[in-house]
């Protein structure tokens, strides 16, 4: 039996009332609602972060608009030709690196505890795909 709070599954409406881990090739997202400070969890291979919901909420949307910047941006660049594009909130900062169909993604707090972590090229697409799917995705506006 699995001692960690967290259980692995897909995320749905259904399982995302409860302490969840969804994970992939490299990389991992926990959510528990219940908790009082650090409501988020994000992670790769051999690290993790909790998240505050404030960073939470920045993360996605840093990540939503560097997905969207890489790809309007890429069309513009030769093959061999590489770019770096950033996203920065007052809770942290997410930098990706790449071209337009092969991206890192480094992530920086700058709020309370510090801490940062990178999700190597081949991880990207798993993961902002996982952010993509996330149930109820409610993003405050800017």
């Amino acid at each position: 039996m699995d001692s960690s709070p967290f259980n692995t599954a897909a995320p749905t409406p259904e399982n995302m009332a409860r302490n969840r881990l969804f994970k992939g090739s490299g990389w991992r997202l926990g959510w528990d609602p219940n908790q009082q400070h650090f409501v988020a969890l994000v992670g790769g291979e051999t690290w993790a972060l909790e998240l505050t919901h404030e960073e939470w909420q920045a993360f996605v949307k840093g990540l939503q608009r560097l997905q969207q910047d890489m790809e309007a941006l890429g069309s513009q660049l030769m093959a061999e030709e590489s770019m770096s594009l950033e996203q920065a909130f007052p809770s942290l900062t997410l930098i990706a690196s790449g071209n337009a169909t092969a991206w890192s993604l480094y992530l920086q707090l700058h709020q309370g505890r510090r801490g940062e972590g990178c999700w190597p090229a081949a991880v990207v697409p798993e993961l902002s795909q996982a952010i993509a799917q996330w149930p109820d995705l409610e993003l405050e506006s800017d």
